[in-house]
């Protein structure tokens, strides 16, 4: 793959306002970018949109699926109202050696891709691009809690679940607002680094007393810690803004029976801050397909 990217041909599939700005910079790069799935696209001579998915990945050295990923279905999320689904047969029609890349790929399409000799970039969870993005994904949180609470941030209990990236901005946030905050995780280093931050830590095998004292929870946990369970020690004024990825780690189902208000809120970094979002993926996913292309396959 000698000359990186300055030789390859790149097809963006799917997205938002996002994909737009990374397809301008992949352009700035690329010999070529075909857009297809993706609406509002400015006139730009370096952006070749199409008309179907075999046109835009004929030829390419690169594909490139949103940061929202491909989902156990194979769908492809589309802003251009059209239906983008792929299955192991995909990567059938890419040429050996190329370059995949989505926010995340289910465990059956990744295999589907190994079988046929295609490179995978799964670039969600890639710290260049997760650290910025956890700062919109604790903004928009808190603007969900103001929209969704008939009391202020100051002076709230806030249970914050899980201390990873997203977690930590989350509560550093909190904290400013004047939020008592209670960290709840299972790594005794982290409830460490939560409390000297100035929130209080607890451990996870705790969570339904802590529940109890809570007006907000936020969890960023990835699997399942607010059952059924632990939802009946919940006060019914709670709100819970689950953070987390799919399949999220809220019993939805229960929390409607028992009344209590629970949803789920991904991709807020598109959603509240569509330029900021567009701006870390536009600055830091093309040194990482250029990384990612030039790796022997």
């Amino acid at each position: 793959m000698a000359g990186g990217l300055a030789g390859a041909g790149i097809a963006v599939v799917g997205g938002d306002g996002r994909q737009v700005m990374v397809a301008q910079a992949l352009a700035k790069q690329a010999a070529w970018v075909k857009t297809y799935g993706l609406a509002n696209i400015p006139p730009d001579a370096s952006l070749f949109p199409v008309d179907s998915l075999a046109e835009a990945i004929d030829g390419a050295g690169v594909t490139v699926f949103p940061i929202s990923g491909v989902n156990a279905e194979g769908i492809v999320g589309s802003n251009a109202g059209v239906e983008i689904k792929i299955g192991p047969e995909f990567f059938a029609r890419l040429p050996v050696s190329s370059v995949v890349a989505a926010g995340s790929l289910p465990r059956q399409l990744k295999e589907a891709a190994a079988a046929h000799g295609i490179k995978v970039l799964e670039y969600a969870e890639r710290d260049e691009i997760a650290l910025p993005n956890a700062i919109p994904t604790a903004e928009g949180a808190i603007q969900l809690a103001m929209e969704h609470t008939p009391f202020t941030i100051d002076g709230s209990t806030c249970l914050v679940l899980g201390y990873g990236r997203v977690a930590r901005a989350l509560t550093k946030r909190l904290l400013a607002l004047g939020a008592r905050v209670i960290v709840v995780a299972r790594d005794p280093r982290q409830l460490e680094e939560a409390a000297a931050t100035g929130a209080l830590g607890t451990a996870l095998s705790r969570l339904g007393q802590e529940i109890r004292k809570a007006d907000i929870v936020f969890n960023t946990i990835p699997a399942p810690v607010l059952t059924a369970g632990i939802l009946q020690e919940a006060p019914s004024r709670v709100l819970i803004i689950d953070l987390a990825s799919a399949p999220w780690g809220t019993d939805f189902d229960a929390a409607g029976r028992i009344g209590i208000k629970a949803f789920p809120a991904p991709g807020l970094p598109g959603k509240v801050a569509p330029c900021t979002a567009g701006k870390i993926l536009a600055t830091h996913l093309p040194g990482l397909l250029e990384e990612a292309y030039a790796r022997p396959g």
